[in-house]
């Protein structure tokens, strides 16, 4: 019987950037990988595992209206050891820094199996920005057997912190194989006219960060008749509560429901300007050749702010809207895709598995 490896996720991009790994796992078919969905955002989690082609093997349902991360943790800690007990795996693998990632690698540590980390070694080095998500990738670090670091800076962090050599891999990001695969299967459409893509839903931007960057975003769809904005909102109410006051009835702001990924992706690729504080799309937007306005004080990405392809924009109006109108007046990206990214090739996910399997099975 094949050895098993458990995969966690337990939001969004959680899924999006797993997806990859399933499908490499399954594809080198030597071990069996076996899908443990905690549920911290379930309905959004599971149109999206959907929309991957990420099944659901077992389901833990944590979420609770109005929870917040210490009760997350502690009904993932409560549930996860019985699934474990059931499914032995050899290998638990949790990507990023949610609460969902952090329970589970501690689970897996304290059952003695063995921990991989995709996306392990992201630092912003300030625990409040972004907030938990720095303490928490921080905290998985140390329990983990694998850490799988998507750029060469991100090893030097884990080295720093005296993570030893031979437990950090530099795979490059699954989320450029995602969105490669992604755009791949997208249905062509018609090009509509040009639009800012907006993704805006961090615990650190709610309240009077996040009305100034929309104010910054209203400001300049003011001044530029041309442009309009199109908004996939997360249903957090924090969210939805200020885009109201601020945005009101706006002509151009179009607001939708949360998509699934491949028709996000698609969204993505036809956009002029991406808006965000995300940290997922500012490792894809430049695999697209979109410029992203991280709306942020500080990004545990620089890779791109350093090669110029994203900006660090911050979270006044004046400084959005001026970055917005710079950003909308370059020219738009006509080359190909996958673009030049220090995020990868796209073939991060096939590396982790390699990894796994050898260690695991020799």
């Amino acid at each position: 019987m094949k050895r098993r490896c458990a995969l966690v996720v337990g939001t969004r991009p959680e899924a999006i950037k797993v997806a990859p790994v399933y499908r490499a796992i399954l594809e080198q078919g030597v071990l069996e990988p076996v899908v443990i969905s905690t549920g911290q955002h379930d309905d959004l989690l599971r149109d999206t595992m959907g929309s991957v082609g990420l099944p659901m093997h077992h389901d833990l349902r944590v979420m609770e209206v109005g929870q917040e991360p210490a009760g997350v943790f502690a009904r993932v800690a409560e549930r996860l050891p019985r699934v474990l007990r059931d499914v032995l795996p050899a290998a638990v693998l949790v990507q990023g820094d949610t609460t969902s990632a952090l329970a589970a690698a501690l689970i897996g540590y304290y059952a003695g199996i063995s921990v991989g980390h995709v996306e392990a070694g992201l630092r912003s080095y300030d625990h409040g920005h972004p907030f938990p998500e720095e303490g928490n990738r921080q905290m998985i670090a140390r329990v983990c057997r694998w850490c799988f670091a998507p750029t060469e800076a991100a090893r030097q962090n884990l080295s720093s912190e005296r993570i030893e050599a031979e437990r950090i891999h530099v795979t490059g990001n699954t989320a450029i194989d995602s969105v490669i695969w992604a755009v791949g299967r997208a249905e062509a459409s018609a090009a509509d006219e040009p639009y800012v893509l907006v993704t805006l839903h961090r615990r650190e931007s709610f309240g009077e960060p996040l009305r100034e960057i929309l104010a910054g975003l209203r400001d300049f769809l003011d001044r530029r008749s041309d442009a309009r904005a199109v908004w996939p909102m997360h249903p957090n109410p924090n969210v939805r509560r200020v885009a109201e006051e601020v945005l009101g009835g706006s002509q151009s702001v179009r607001i939708t429901a949360p998509l699934g990924f491949v028709r996000f992706a698609a969204l993505m690729a036809k956009a002029r300007v991406v808006l965000t504080d995300s940290g997922g799309i500012q490792e894809e937007a430049p695999s697209l050749g979109k410029r992203a306005l991280v709306a942020r004080e500080t990004t545990e990405r620089p890779e791109a702010i350093e090669s110029g392809q994203n900006w660090l924009v911050g979270r006044t109006a004046d400084g959005v809207a001026d970055a917005l109108e710079r950003a909308w007046s370059e020219p738009p990206y006509l080359g190909p895709v996958p673009a030049a990214s220090p995020y990868g090739d796209g073939h991060a996910g096939a590396r982790i598995a390699e990894i796994v399997a050898r260690e695991l099975c020799g």
